[in-house]
């Protein structure tokens, strides 16, 4: 009698037990939400409804016309068109997207503090440029940037330690390319350019951006910061430009870059520190500002000398 007692009982619990919910609830921040039990549905964050290819085409866009007039302006307007946010600025915009402000600031102190390794590559490049071939010369710089991140990743950057570092790497790099700033430079000879190269170029670029936004989640936010500095944007117009400069002109935009490259760093900085007091949206536009007032500012002091 005890034992039929006690399995009336348990039935009794069962029927009366709510069945659980068994329908998809919200994801993480960032992913889609789908509708809840009993109610209406989440909000669809931006970044559900601003596909990779949209974000990769227009990355793609915007480098292709920095590559356009950066190679047909020669050296200095180059390493200026070039320095500018072409491949950073998407990268961030989409971080933004699907990131907290907090995520979004981390990443722009770790870049910051990788500005410095971009620093170092253009002077490397810049060295070796005028008397070793090509692709020696872009590996090796390559080759030192990724050194010289992974080493930077090690240590916890403060907003005063980056800047620091920056003005160190660019102060001595102004040093040693100081030569190469205005040197004699004769007309390179035109060369006939393949019709797919420009847009291969930014087919990479537009590539590189889309991979370091998705994965961002999972390499975190100061990974993230060191790959969206990548000097990805730098290295296309290297590869493209190259062969019709020569070895002289191609070091004399790594060191004009180096100058526009700081500017650059400068922004990132402002990107962080805007961040948290004005929030993203207007961080943003007071970062591209500070890069695009530098920028202005080099070509106001630029000296009304011919370039090739």
């Amino acid at each position: 009698m005890g034992v039929l007692s006690l399995i009336s009982r348990l039935g009794e619990t069962r029927r009366r037990k709510p069945r659980p919910d068994i329908r998809p609830r919200a994801l993480s921040k960032g992913g889609l939400m789908l509708r809840p039990a009993g109610g209406g549905p989440y909000p669809v964050t931006i970044a559900f409804w601003l596909p990779p290819l949209v974000r990769a085409l227009t990355t793609a866009s915007l480098v292709t016309l920095a590559f356009t007039l950066a190679e047909a302006l020669g050296p200095f307007w180059g390493a200026l068109i070039a320095s500018l946010p072409v491949s950073a600025g998407p990268a961030y915009v989409f971080l933004a997207l699907d990131h907290s402000p907090d995520f979004v600031a981390a990443s722009a102190l770790s870049s910051f503090a990788a500005n410095a390794a971009t620093g170092l590559f253009l002077i490397v490049y810049g060295v070796l440029a005028r008397h070793r071939p090509h692709w020696q010369s872009l590996g090796a710089a390559v080759l030192v940037w990724l050194m010289a991140s992974v080493t930077f990743h090690q240590f916890a950057w403060t907003p005063v330690t980056a800047l620091v570092l920056n003005l160190s790497v660019y102060g001595a790099g102004f040093v040693v390319l100081k030569r190469l700033q205005h040197p004699n430079i004769g007309a390179a000879p035109a060369l006939k350019r393949h019709f797919l190269e420009l847009p291969v170029r930014a087919i990479a670029v537009a590539v590189f951006v889309s991979v370091v936004v998705a994965a961002s989640s999972i390499l975190g936010a100061r990974a993230t910061g060191m790959a969206a500095v990548f000097p990805i944007s730098l290295i296309s117009l290297i590869v493209i430009v190259r062969p019709r400069i020569g070895g002289a002109a191609a070091s004399l935009l790594a060191a004009n870059a180096l100058r526009s490259m700081l500017g650059f760093g400068m922004m990132l900085l402002a990107l962080y520190l805007a961040i948290l007091p004005f929030g993203v949206t207007l961080a943003l536009v007071v970062a591209v500002s500070v890069s695009a007032c530098w920028s202005g500012g080099l070509l106001l002091l630029e000296p009304k000398t011919p370039v090739a």
